[in-house]
């Protein structure tokens, strides 16, 4: 066996956050992980309760599971 190859295959597999050097780059990456899904979704919902809020107010919607 090789020493480095099995040097190499420990500090990809086993050794990740000793060897993990945080950047503006993996800062960055880790913002976008984590509130870019959050930030989208967010948009997305807000987006389409305006417009079905505006088709309500003109009359045009119909509001789902209505008692009246």
């Amino acid at each position: 066996e090789d020493p480095a190859l099995l040097r190499w295959v420990y500090a990809r597999t086993q050794n990740v956050y000793p060897t993990f050097r945080p950047t503006p780059k993996t800062a960055f990456l880790g913002a976008v992980y984590a509130l870019g899904p959050l930030l989208f979704w967010m948009f997305t919902f807000k987006y389409d309760r305006d417009r079905r809020e505006k088709l309500y107010q003109e009359g045009k919607g119909k509001h789902p599971l209505s008692l009246f």
